[in-house]
């Protein structure tokens, strides 16, 4: 059982899952501290008036100070309990790190966006980098081990609200309610992927729409050529898009880059879905054009750089 557990959180809704995670481990006196770090604010000139940055971060305190409350009331924390504390930082580890050593605290429970092999690489890890230098045990917690927690026993939220909030920041599920999420992601189900393997192949027909929970694939498109590296998807992103056209679209293929946790609709259940819900099905097709419209910028760029060096490899 933990005395003092210290929770970090950064605005996401799925970070603030902490709390039904650590509920039965916390002692009967035990106390959660919730931390928002906030970075140090610089003077700044808007137009006439000067913002000085000691102004600026007493602003950003007392949002982060309203923000912490907001969630502990939420999720129904009891006010003895908890208090909230507020870093200002310019480096996130190193104020959540500096602030746990003060403290002295049992534990530091903080989720992880940063899932995959390709963010990684590109941004690092804040959770990694406080588990690399804190002194005190540190559990990272992942969207795999949030979604397979049942609440039931913690007082909290049914399941399906604890799915729902998780595909809150999927991009084809933009604008739509909690509610509205609820009904889409319930006509899919969760599937398991291990790294190397593929889903849908280019140039044919797509059968399913996937919406990417953890992990990371690499995304190409068919041309005379072979096959042509677009991009990567990670959590948040749905593919292949083209899948709700119609039957005669084609879509790209899609290989795991690492052992992948997915959400797979049945392209045309959702269709037919968004037929008969036309509000929903308004807002998906709304927000798939503004996706396709980026991702074709996107690919057209790549494979105009594929052509001009399969081009040069020619001519040399």
């Amino acid at each position: 059982m933990y005395h003092k557990v210290l929770i970090p959180l950064d605005g996401s809704v799925a970070s603030e899952f902490a709390f039904a995670l650590l509920h039965r481990e916390l002692a009967p006196d035990g106390e959660i501290i919730l931390l928002k770090v906030v970075p140090p604010a610089k003077t700044q000139t808007v137009g006439s008036h000067v913002v000085l940055g000691s102004q600026q971060e007493e602003v950003d305190r007392y949002e982060a100070a309203s923000y912490l409350k907001r969630v502990a009331n939420e999720n129904g924390i009891d006010s003895g309990r908890w208090r909230p504390e507020v870093v200002v930082s310019g480096a996130v580890a190193e104020g959540i790190v500096g602030f746990a050593q003060r403290e002295a605290v049992d534990l530091i429970a903080m989720f992880t966006h940063d899932r995959g092999l390709f963010g990684r690489l590109v941004k690092g890890s804040v959770a990694r980098e406080v588990q690399r230098r804190a002194s005190t045990e540190v559990r990272v917690l992942r969207p795999r081990e949030l979604t397979s927690y049942s609440p039931t026993a913690a007082g909290t939220n049914d399941q399906s609200r604890l799915d729902t909030r998780l595909f809150n920041e999927v991009d084809l599920f933009q604008d739509l309610s909690e509610e509205q999420i609820e009904k889409v992601v319930s006509l899919g189900q969760r599937i398991q992927v291990s790294a190397g393997e593929k889903q849908g192949t280019g140039g044919e027909l797509g059968q399913n729409l996937f919406v990417i929970v953890e992990g990371e694939a690499s995304l190409s498109a068919h041309s005379e050529i072979g096959e042509i590296a677009v991009r990567v998807a990670g959590p948040g992103e749905s593919f292949p898009l083209a899948a709700l056209l119609g039957t005669g679209a084609l879509i790209t293929s899609a290989e795991a880059l690492t052992d992948m946790d997915l959400l797979a609709i049945p392209r045309s259940e959702l269709v037919e879905f968004c037929s008969t819900e036309l509000e929903i099905g308004m807002r998906i097709y709304s927000n798939m054009a503004q996706l396709f419209a980026n991702r074709y910028s996107a690919t057209l760029t790549q494979l105009a750089i594929s052509a001009e060096r399969e081009l040069r490899n020619t001519i040399t």
